[in-house]
């Protein structure tokens, strides 16, 4: 017998569907974005920003999935310009903090096979400082990819 009413459990368990929802994002299959053939990231500055091309390519390459297709006949190329980059430290030293917000900027631009620019846009994206604090100055390679996951999603849910 039902009484009508949503019980704490299935309450808890819709709630959790709902947030996972958006984290299981695939390109793959998205007709919009082309097959890409080349990803092309690069960063100049500081010291961070040189290190973050090739975690944002590798997030970029396994978000595409099979539109990924590296030197395929009439592919597009993407290209990130990274212009820059905060890792700020963190007071609370928690796991993840939330106040605390790590940023990337950079310059997106898609290119057909002859070199046309299908697509140029500036991107920027946050995500919550994870492994920030004051023992830590330097940005963990996981806070790299955290933030580096962030920016491939927000930069493929555009091209979509």
């Amino acid at each position: 017998m039902t009484s009508g009413r949503v019980g704490r459990r299935s309450f808890l368990a819709m709630g959790a569907g709902l947030l996972l929802t958006g984290c299981a994002t695939s390109y793959a299959d998205n007709p919009a974005i082309p097959v890409i053939r080349r990803v092309q990231v690069s960063g100049s500055g500081n010291l961070w920003l040189q290190r973050m091309p090739p975690f944002l390519q590798r997030n970029l390459v396994r978000q595409l999935g099979s539109r990924y297709q590296p030197g395929a006949k009439g592919g597009a190329t993407l290209s990130v310009a990274l212009t820059d980059i905060s890792f700020p430290v963190d007071s609370d030293g928690g796991l993840i903090s939330f106040d605390s917000v790590d940023t990337l900027d950079g310059r997106v631009t898609l290119l057909s096979s002859s070199g046309g620019v299908i697509k140029s846009f500036p991107l920027f994206a946050t995500t919550s400082s994870v492994d920030a604090a004051p023992e830590v100055p330097d940005p963990t390679p996981r806070r790299y990819d955290w933030l580096a996951s962030s920016y491939a999603h927000w930069l493929l849910s555009k091209l979509a």
